[in-house]
Order: C-alpha cells, then sequence, then structure tokens
C-alpha cells in the first residue's frame, strides 16, 4: 500500500505520520510512505497512491488541486482532508473524499477512519488486462485466487478456474496487488484471503481444495495478519 501525507505544517506532518504508521503496524499491513512539506513537488511526479492525507491551504499547490491529480492518477485513492478551514468542504465533497478532519486532529475519529478505509480495500474492485491467447482480457483483482510461482513461470488462477501465464515476477504481484487481503504465505504462493475455506497455524485451503503451506517464517505474522483481517470483516 501506498501512502501519502502532504501538509506544510511539520507538527501535524509528524503527528499525522506517527499514527498512520502505527496503526499500519499493529495491524500488519505493509506500506510505502511519502511524506512531504512541499506539495508542489509531486505536481510533475507519475504519483500513485492508495491513501492520501492532504492539507487544504498550501502555498503554490493547495490540497484540492492536488487530490485532482491524485485521483487521475488512481480513481480509487481514498482521500482525507485535514484543515483549519472549513470553507472548502463543499469543493472537497466534489472530489468524494472520504473524511474531513478539522486540525487538531482526533486521533479515535482518525483510527475509526482508518477502519472504515481498509474495508473499503477490501471491497473495491481494480481492474487488470492479461494476456491470453494473444490478445487481453479484463480481470477483476477480487477475482484472483492466488498467483504461484512453478519453475520459471509465473501463474495467475481466477476464481472461475481460468489460469494466466504472467509476464511479470511473483515479487511484481506482490507489490502491485492491495494487502490488505493479499498475502505473500510462501515464497511461491501470493493468495487472496477472500477465498480461504480453512486455516491452520502451517497451511490453509482455498476454494476448490487447493492447499497451501505457509512458510515458517511467516507463520506468527500471517496468523495475527489473519485476525486482524477477520476483524475488519
Amino acid at each position: 500500500m501506498n501512502i501519502l501525507i502532504c501538509d506544510d505544517e511539520k507538527q501535524y506532518l509528524e503527528s499525522l505520520k506517527i499514527h498512520v504508521q502505527e496503526y499500519m503496524k499493529n495491524h500488519y499491513i505493509k506500506a510505502n510512505y511519502y511524506i512531504t512539506m512541499t506539495p508542489n513537488e509531486l505536481i510533475d511526479k507519475n504519483i500513485s497512491v492508495d491513501l492520501a492525507f492532504l492539507d487544504i491551504q498550501m502555498p503554490d499547490v493547495d490540497g484540492i488541486e492536488l487530490a485532482k491529480k491524485l485521483k487521475k492518477q488512481n480513481s480509487n485513492v481514498i482521500l482525507f482532508f485535514v484543515t483549519n478551514f472549513e470553507q472548502y468542504q463543499d469543493e472537497a465533497m466534489d472530489l468524494h473524499i472520504f473524511r474531513f478532519f478539522m486540525k487538531p486532529f482526533d486521533v479515535k475519529r482518525l483510527y475509526s477512519s482508518l477502519d472504515k478505509a481498509m474495508e473499503y480495500l477490501d471491497e473495491s474492485y481494480i481492474d487488470v488486462f492479461l494476456q491470453s491467447n494473444g490478445s487481453l482480457e479484463k480481470v477483476l483483482v477480487d477475482d484472483i485466487v492466488y498467483i504461484r510461482r512453478e519453475n520459471r513461470k509465473t501463474i495467475l488462477r481466477t476464481k472461475q478456474s481460468k489460469e494466466y501465464i504472467l509476464k511479470e515476477k511473483l515479487e511484481d504481484w506482490n507489490d502491485k496487488l492491495p494487502n490488505t487481503f493479499f498475502y505473500l504465505v510462501h515464497k511461491s504462493f501470493i493468495v487472496n484471503l477472500h477465498y480461504i475455506i480453512k486455516y491452520s497455524y502451517t497451511e490453509l485451503y482455498l476454494i476448490g481444495n487447493i492447499r497451501v503451506p505457509i512458510a515458517s517464517r511467516k507463520q506468527a505474522d500471517f496468523h495475527k495478519y489473519w485476525f486482524q483481517y477477520l476483524r475488519r470483516r
């Protein structure tokens, strides 16, 4: 997950950073962070994020303009506005802002809002295009049951039991897929938690009675992640 925090006031930037990182750590969600006090440096960059916390009134580039750019890069981005100024709320609502926080923000409300954001990401449908027999087919990310490495091939299987040979490496897909419900349980397996029908500490079963071992070094972390996922559901 890619998270942007942008605020020209250092005290709020640092506070948001601490609390968002703490939330992700406690929920075993891996995230990359873009932290900046200068929004104009982002305008010319090709940056796509899943979650963004933006101050509205900033020098050079305001949060509204930056939010519009982020929406173009990823229409499913979850936007939070944090501001001292109420007069921008109407314009912000046009961008389908997920939450609006007045400074100083309430930490309990922040965590509650992040819970809702994780639920939204779990249910979001993102299209990918995969090559099949010389043509491109659209596949919903949530239809992916697993991606596995087999010999030198990377194979994607959907809930419709269709398989695709992928050009990208397994590691590339691990970075690409939403890590709120995809997990690399083994060096050769990324699984979609939505399709787990049975789980024990050392292995799990996916629909179709597909058995997947959980690497011993990942078992403790996955166990915690699994129960955090169940709480969100």
